[in-house]
């Protein structure tokens, strides 16, 4: 796990990209150790502890870390090999992608749901045929951007789910102060960098620089006529003549420039250490490429995302890590704290709907379907309702 954030003496979070390289005047949010901030060319940007890295860092399971799902990585969980065989399935029955033997599919592909049995029957085994899903779709790269929002949108509010309901235990209760503070802490990063990609808005440009037509993606939070300028000043420093026009904007799409970056690769043009340009070889491509960003709906903020990006929600959990009792790690939580805590819970909208589909009668899975949560978190919402 690369730690990107760190706590400053106010007990504000601070991400890698915020400060400068060396040793920064800022703490580990788990263990309070000071950390120093690693800006490489080679490795990702992160912070490094001052002395040992404690190991809440460097021993967590790669599901259990608080980063947004299919946004770092597109790879599904999937080792090396497993992601090499899931493209060779595709390279091989992309032309009749319902034709798939099941002797071809690893137990992994099934297990994270990128593929699924087909209607048809294999026309050479007999056997009944299987199919890549829209999620199994993501690692190959060849999901649509339109298509893939909705799906992002929905696991994004799934781990959101699973970590808001990890400061429970099974019983429906808070769990102690020292495991309460780390949960709390992973919910409070993974709301920092949601809060990120809502406030960035995506951007699509055209660039003629010395004869070449290039094209870059890129996301911002500022306007674009600030950005255009900094573009500029770096294509100038390659070009002598560059002239940029602005295809397109989104806002509130910061999610999509990383898949786009996984699913265009083949077409990236590096500039010197500049990564966000593509070199397209001909009109047809391009169109393609534009028809593909022209047909992303516009982001709709759901109350929950709009909290979050207005800080609200990051607000409330800086107040909790500053409880007392979280900070000197007491033995247990007091009432208030429950009580407050559980209340939180209970009132998010996904909660509501688990809720309101039990008192409908619907069973614990079928009310965490309705939710779009796992059925752990409908399980969570159960046992904090009766307590």
């Amino acid at each position: 796990m690369w730690l990107r954030y760190g706590v400053d003496a106010t007990g504000k979070l601070i991400e890698i990209e915020d400060v400068a390289s060396g040793k920064a005047n800022l703490r580990c949010p788990y263990c309070g150790k000071v950390l120093i901030a690693k800006k490489g060319k080679v490795k990702e940007h992160h912070f490094a502890h001052d002395g040992e890295t404690c190991n809440l860092i460097i021993k967590r399971q790669p599901r259990d870390i608080p980063h947004l799902p299919l946004y770092d990585a597109f790879d599904i969980y999937l080792s090396g090999k497993e992601l090499e065989q899931l493209k060779k399935l595709w390279h091989r029955h992309k032309s009749h992608n319902n034709g798939i033997d099941r002797l071809e599919v690893l137990p992994a592909f099934t297990r994270e749901n990128l593929i699924e049995t087909s209607p048809s029957i294999n026309a050479v085994t007999g056997r009944n045929a299987y199919q890549f899903t829209e999620l199994g779709q993501i690692p190959v790269g060849i999901l649509p951007l339109a298509v893939f929002n909705p799906i992002h949108e929905i696991q994004i509010k799934q781990k959101l789910a699973q970590l808001e309901a990890a400061i429970f235990n099974n019983s429906g209760s808070v769990l102690p102060p020292g495991e309460l503070r780390i949960r709390l802490t992973d919910l409070r990063i993974y709301c920092a960098q949601m809060r990120k990609i809502l406030l960035s808005s995506l951007y699509y440009l055209r660039v003629q620089a010395e004869g070449q037509v290039l094209h870059k993606i890129g996301i911002t939070t500022r306007s674009m006529t600030k950005r255009l300028a900094e573009i500029y000043r770096d294509l100038r420093l390659h070009y002598g003549v560059v002239e940029i026009e602005v295809l397109n904007t989104w806002a509130n799409r910061g999610n999509v420039e990383r898949y786009f970056k996984y699913r265009y690769w083949d077409f990236n043009h590096p500039i010197g250490s500049l990564t966000e340009y593509f070199k397209f070889a001909n009109p047809d491509e391009i169109q393609a490429v534009e028809r593909d960003l022209s047909q992303m709906q516009a982001k709709v903020l759901s109350p929950v995302e709009q909290e979050i990006m207005d800080g609200k929600q990051d607000e409330f959990l800086a107040l909790v890590l500053a409880d007392e009792q979280i900070a000197t790690g007491n033995k247990q939580v007091s009432d208030r704290l429950q009580v407050e805590l559980q209340h939180n819970f209970l009132t998010k909208p996904s909660s509501q709907q688990v809720i309101t589909a039990l008192h409908q009668g619907a069973s614990l899975r079928d009310a965490a379907l309705t939710a779009s949560v796992p059925v752990e978190v409908a399980r969570k919402v159960l046992a904090a309702m009766q307590r």
